[in-house]
């Protein structure tokens, strides 16, 4: 094994700029493989780590932690080979930190940390992924744990998508809500992750799924993918629009994934008698809730609700071999969830960046390699 020469996207500092430059990149070492990238998503997650700091890693950072793509090289103890089609994935278990050691893996506090392998050509100076992985490059290395084993014939385009943005949606409505079947959803915030969370509602069996946004075309993507109700929160209150939805018995369960602090406070608001709420999305910096307690159809008090909150869908890596089935099955929709693809680079992923936060997108793909 030899280093190698690629080119990936660095962010300098908080709140900089997306550039592309040239990287070096080491043979991974024991415990860690060396993948070539093929396709990776751009996640509000990237867009966050750029504005708020890369999730306690230092920088200059490598961007992008949704993607997918092929082993070239394996360190000792590593089951992988090189050509395996592999899925990254940041959420998986840790097995070293707190919660992990207690017998609580799904609520691992990930305490990864990129293998040091990876820096900036000319300079060596060492590059830390977003969230451990940095997939919007050429190639990258990770601790082989978080890198899954893609069946033959995936779309590897496709399957990145479950690096993040769906495995955080679909984990909340599984994992961390345990929607049964016969549930009443509501889902406000219809990006990635909370079509995601509706489509794992769906596959979990709720049978009314209300998709609540401020613009339409996410609530036409809600229908294509199994909304039975949408409420137009542009054009009124989205709490009394949902309770009204139900005849105000209010739902099962209730999605937050806006990462704005009241949206959580509405989504306690809409549940009915035993509800759960999750909170989904990643908030700003020195964010506080007030909740309606003890007056009202939607206190939290009265109502008995829960607030759960979950961080990438609280995974296991079977999890995400489970997903990937369900993806290629057709039960999880993923061409839905691509709205556009890109390239690698600068401008492309400026565009990315800009068509998610217009609300333009689901996801933008960006194709690295075939």
């Amino acid at each position: 094994m030899r280093e190698i020469d690629g080119r990936g996207a660095i962010v300098d500092r908080v709140g900089g700029t997306v550039r592309m430059a040239p990287i070096r990149v080491e043979p991974p070492g024991p415990g860690e493989v060396r993948v070539q990238l093929v396709a990776s998503g751009v996640c509000h997650s990237d867009h966050w780590a750029v504005r708020n700091g890369n999730w306690g890693a230092p920088f200059p950072m490598l961007l992008g932690h949704e993607g997918a793509g092929i082993v070239e090289d394996a360190g000792d103890g590593v089951e992988l080979t090189p050509g395996d089609a592999v899925l990254l994935a940041w959420a998986v278990p840790c097995g070293s930190c707190r919660t992990c050691l207690r017998g609580a893996p799904r609520k691992c506090a990930h305490g990864w940390a990129q293998p040091p392998r990876v820096s900036v050509a000319g300079t060596g100076e060492r590059l830390e992924g977003t969230l451990s992985l940095g997939t919007l490059a050429t190639h990258t290395v990770v601790n082989a744990a978080q890198a899954i084993r893609v069946p033959n014939g995936a779309d590897l385009s496709r399957i990145c998508l479950l690096g993040c943005g769906v495995s955080t949606g679909v984990g909340a409505a599984i994992n961390t809500a345990g929607v049964w079947p016969g549930a009443t959803v509501a889902v406000v915030g219809l990006g990635g992750i909370g079509l995601a969370a509706l489509q794992g509602s769906r596959i979990a069996g709720a049978t009314r799924l209300i998709a609540v946004d401020l613009v339409a075309d996410k609530l036409a993507w809600a229908r294509d993918l199994g909304a039975t109700d949408v409420v137009d929160a542009s054009s009124g209150d989205a709490v009394t629009a949902v309770r009204a939805v139900t005849g105000d018995q209010g739902v099962d369960v209730a999605f937050e994934a806006t990462g704005v602090p009241q949206v959580v406070s509405q989504a306690v608001a809409m549940l009915g008698s035993g509800g759960v709420a999750v909170a989904i999305g990643v908030p700003p910096p020195a964010s506080h809730i007030t909740l309606d307690w003890n007056e009202g159809p939607g206190a939290a008090y009265p109502n008995k609700s829960s607030l759960l909150v979950t961080d990438g869908g609280d995974p296991l890596t079977e999890d995400f071999v489970t997903w990937m089935d369900w993806a290629i099955r057709g039960s999880l929709d993923l061409d839905t969830m691509v709205t556009r693809e890109g390239e690698l680079s600068e401008a492309g992923i400026e565009e990315a960046f800009r068509a998610m936060l217009a609300g333009e997108v689901v996801r933008t793909v960006i194709r690295i390699a075939t």
